[in-house]
């Protein structure tokens, strides 16, 4: 059994595989395709962007992308 945690962060890594050629996508872009909410989505993408799974840019253009 996954915990709603878990189901987040995997919608999320399919939504950023997804996006790959759009370049980096902001938080608010990814919770609305992952229909998940902004702000718990938020703690997740920082948690895998420490562990090496993700990356960031920041600015207008910035948000996140698969690191691998």
């Amino acid at each position: 059994m996954l915990t709603q945690k878990a189901k987040y962060a995997l919608r999320a890594l399919v939504v950023l595989a997804d996006a790959q050629s759009e370049g980096p996508l902001p938080i608010p872009q990814v919770a609305e395709r992952a229909r998940a909410p902004h702000k718990f989505l938020e703690a997740i993408l920082l948690e895998l962007r420490r562990g090496g799974v993700l990356r960031s840019t920041r600015g207008k253009a910035g948000g996140y992308a698969l690191a691998m």
